[in-house]
């Protein structure tokens, strides 16, 4: 199951059961999406930039059933979420914080040269505190 959706990805880094990429369902530049497989072999996904799961499935051409082990597959009709909330290893968070600080610094110091800021630069802020907020959100800060 986890090679089948790792295998479609671009930018996949990590191991032990838990990696990041960029997004397939959105124009991805640096990897958003967070990808987990916790014990039992599920596969968890979520798109920091807020792609919703069945986007991300849709763009790997996949859908429920493969994130699921075929015992498990049963519980899970093929279009609903189920209703456990993916959690995710704190190297996960930590790595995409480190990465959205590195923009904020960038920005900053391009700020600071007294460089204006493209609308560009703008938006990729914007995202980098949206990133931000949701990493805070599953560590429950």
């Amino acid at each position: 199951m986890i090679d089948q959706v790792l295998q479609r990805l671009h930018k996949v880094k990590g191991k032990n059961g838990s990696w990041t990429a960029c997004c397939p369902a959105h124009e991805d530049k640096s990897p958003s999406l967070a990808v987990r497989q916790v014990e039992d072999g599920r596969v968890l996904l979520h798109c920091f930039a807020g792609c919703t799961p069945d986007d991300v499935l849709g763009a790997l051409g996949l859908d429920w059933h493969d994130l699921f082990a075929p015992d498990e597959r049963r519980d899970y009709p093929g279009h609903h979420k189920p209703a456990i909330k993916p959690a995710f290893y704190a190297s996960d968070l930590i790595r995409i914080l480190s990465l959205e600080a590195l923009v904020v610094s960038i920005c900053a110091s391009d700020l600071r040269r007294g460089k204006a800021l493209s609308e560009e630069d703008h938006e990729r802020l914007r995202k980098a505190q949206q990133r931000i907020e949701e990493v805070m959100h599953y560590a429950n800060i």
